[in-house]
């Protein structure tokens, strides 16, 4: 059986890298890196991860949130959000079905 398959979505390239190493350790296969919204729809269209790690605040058109229901919607890949920022919840959390995001 092949490792489970991940895509990572994060604009921070040394939070990327970090993710994708310990993914890796942990025996996860990572098929990409993608940094904007665009690029991660772009990315699953291509790879169909079984899994993607999406940042929610993410620089460029689209957010997170708004590529994760492109991803679920179109491909119906699971998708885990990360986020920094702890402090306060999203503006915008999306509605089932899909994940919360709890603080």
């Amino acid at each position: 059986m092949s490792p489970t398959s991940l895509l990572v979505v994060e604009d921070e390239s040394i939070v990327a890298m970090d993710i994708k190493h310990r993914a890796e350790g942990l025996g996860y296969r990572v098929v990409g890196i993608a940094a904007s919204g665009e690029d991660a729809i772009k990315l699953a269209r291509e790879e169909k991860p079984d899994l993607v790690l999406m940042d929610i605040v993410l620089k460029g058109e689209m957010d997170g949130i708004e590529a994760a229901e492109v991803i679920r919607e179109e491909m119906d890949i699971p998708v885990v959000y990360l986020t920094a920022y702890s402090d306060e919840k999203p503006s915008a959390v999306p509605s089932s079905p899909g994940p919360s995001v709890t603080s």
